[in-house]
């Protein structure tokens, strides 16, 4: 009890020692320091928990919108403008590689006709045997016809390309086929549709009882995949060539 009763008059000394303290200008700049402080803190909590929209005026935002809407609407015009174009160049691609692989296809025609290239394809094998070497050039050159009429796209004779400009011709017993001998038995490679070949070879008075009349025989064989490798040789044109421009006059 005595203890406290000492300290009492001590606490009462210093706090009246507080209050008859001089304030110095010093405190007086750190207080105003500290408010500005806290003022500033408190405005910029509240400026981030504010919606910037909220500042602006009713026209304001009405002119934003319709910023917004022209922006929008320009945005899908272009788009749309793109997807047009977009569009146009597929279109055009397309026809140019669709002009690319019909002109691909009339090129390997063109080669296929001129026999340039080995060629495999469904066909059948004609073999004509003629012991007696009675057939006659005619005979052959009826046989060739009949194939070309019957939708025959390659053809070989005993192993020689025939094309359009192939010739068959008499060499005393013996045929030649563009000048190259050949003999019995005749074995004919044909590429194309089987089932429209041989009946054509078979019809009456057609090329293949032309040949039995004279006293040869013929067989069919058919197959899923004839092969001809045999290629011709093209002769070059001595007089004919290839216009370049359209000649004037």
């Amino acid at each position: 009890m005595n203890e406290h009763k000492s300290e009492a008059p001590v606490l009462v000394s210093k706090f009246k020692g507080l209050l008859t303290a001089k304030f110095r200008p010093a405190h007086l700049l750190v207080a105003f320091l500290c408010f500005v402080l806290g003022w500033a803190m408190v405005t910029q909590i509240k400026l981030q928990r504010t919606d910037p929209l909220d500042t602006l005026q009713e026209s304001e935002l009405v002119a934003l919108l319709d910023q917004l809407s022209v922006s929008d609407s320009q945005l899908r015009e272009e788009r749309a403008a793109l997807a047009v174009e977009a569009a146009k160049l597929k279109d055009e691609r397309s026809k140019v590689e669709a002009a690319e692989q019909a002109v691909a296809r009339e090129r390997e025609a063109a080669q296929i006709a001129a026999g340039v290239v080995p060629v495999q394809g469904p066909g059948l094998i004609i073999t004509v045997t003629d012991a007696q070497n009675k057939a006659r050039v005619q005979n052959f050159i009826t046989v060739l016809g009949e194939l070309r009429n019957s939708g025959a796209e390659a053809v070989s004779l005993n192993g020689i390309r025939l094309t359009a400009s192939t010739y068959i011709e008499k060499n005393g017993n013996g045929i030649l086929v563009s000048g190259q001998p050949i003999s019995s038995p005749y074995i004919w490679k044909v590429i194309g549709d089987a089932d429209t070949i041989q009946p054509a070879m078979e019809i009456a008075r057609g090329a293949a009882q032309q040949l039995r009349t004279r006293g040869a025989t013929v067989s069919y064989e058919r197959a899923e995949l004839v092969e001809i490798l045999e290629v011709a040789t093209v002769k070059p044109n001595e007089h004919a060539t290839t216009i370049t421009e359209k000649p004037r006059g």
